[in-house]
Parts: C-alpha cells; structure tokens; sequence
C-alpha cells in the first residue's frame, strides 16, 4: 500500500479522508452525506483491491469494474440534489442507466474482468465534466450563495472539474498504448496518484464546510 511516495500520498490521504467523513456524515445535507460515504466505499473498495492482488496474488482489476459502477452512481445522486431539476433529473437517470449498459457491454466485449476498465473510466470523466460544467453555470445563477469559499458544494466541483480533466487526459494517453512503449512515462500515472489524494482531500474540505454551516444553523435556530 506504502510501496512508494505516490502511493503513500495517495492512501495517508484517502485514509485520514475516510476517517473525517465518520465525523462528518450525521449532521451534513444529503448530497455531501452521500459523498461522505462515497469516500468511505472508495478505501474499502481500495483495501479489498490491495487484498485480492497483494493476499490472493490475482488480478484486481475486477473490483474496479464493479466499484467504478457504484461510484458513478454516487455522483449521479449527489448531483441530483444538487440541481434539485425535474429536466435534470432525467438527464441523470438516462446517464446512470447508459453507464451501467456502458460498463456490462465494455466488460464482454473489450475489457474483461482481468483488464482495467479504462473505456468506463473515460466516459465516467467525460460525463463528469459535463455535470461540472452544467452545475457551475446553476451556482452563477443562484442568488442565495454569499460567500462561495465558505459553501461545499463550490469545492466539490471545482476539484471534480479539475480532477476528471486531469483523469481523462490520464487515461485517454493509456488508451492510445503509451503505456505500452518501453519506456512508457510513468510520471502520468504518478501524478494522477497525488491528484487522487488531493480529490479526497477537497472532498473532505467540502463536507466539513457544509457539517459547520449546518451546525451553525442549527445554533442560530
């Protein structure tokens, strides 16, 4: 797990994410509830991962193929709160619904069980951006946001933004056989590692902004 720097970034991380999301989770609103526990999946699908390759000597690539699924899932409830749209709404569920095809159809036909699903990766990002994006302009509209450094859902989606641009040029360079040249520039995969902490990092950030307004709301009450 603490092979190297990157992924003793990576994990210190994540870890100490997870571990502030159980403080967090109770007194939170739904969408940053959801991502609390979103985090919480990500290191046990993570330590089941390290378990099934480092205590099963075996592929891991499996549980990305199902947690990749439930991950997005995640997103597209989170999301859904926070647009709180009818017409979103659907845009959501017609996603979600195409992901799963996406990821079942990607599994028997390109990238089996034993491959990295890097084909739902992408699509995962490309879809991600797009909420981004579509959230930022529903945010520049809203006239009840006062200060958007103290609100979370700012900084849930900027680092979505800033992390799924990142992960889809990531992935989009593994996708055209980089990685399979002889010297295949690794420092791509490194530095998708440190973003990966950072994610997890600003995620932490968002949900404690939303636990202290919300405890302070209910102090004023």
């Amino acid at each position: 797990m603490f092979s190297d720097f990157y992924h003793s970034f990576y994990y210190a991380l994540l870890i100490v994410s997870a571990l502030m999301m159980v403080m967090f989770i109770r007194t939170s609103q739904r969408p940053f509830r959801l991502l609390a526990a979103l985090v919480i999946l990500t290191l046990l699908s993570e330590l089941i991962a390290r378990f099934v390759s480092f205590g099963l000597h075996t592929s891991n690539n499996i549980v990305y193929h199902f947690f990749t699924p439930v991950e997005f899932t995640f997103y597209v409830l989170i999301y859904r709160d926070f647009f709180h749209s009818k017409k979103w709404d659907l845009i959501l569920w017609i996603c979600l619904a195409g992901f799963i095809v996406a990821e079942i159809f990607n599994t028997f036909f390109f990238q089996p069980l034993s491959v990295t699903n890097t084909n739902t990766f992408l699509l995962e990002s490309v879809l991600l951006i797009i909420f981004s994006l579509s959230l930022f302009i529903r945010i520049r509209e809203a006239e009840h946001y006062e200060n958007l450094w103290r609100e979370g859902v700012f900084w849930f989606n900027c680092v979505v933004l800033l992390y799924y641009s990142m992960s889809l040029l990531v992935w989009g360079f593994h996708s055209i056989k980089v990685y399979q040249l002889k010297n295949p520039p690794m420092i791509i995969y490194n530095f998708l590692l440190i973003c990966s902490g950072l994610l997890y990092a600003t995620y932490t950030i968002a949900v404690g902004l939303n636990f202290s307004n919300q405890k302070q709301m209910i102090k004023h009450a």
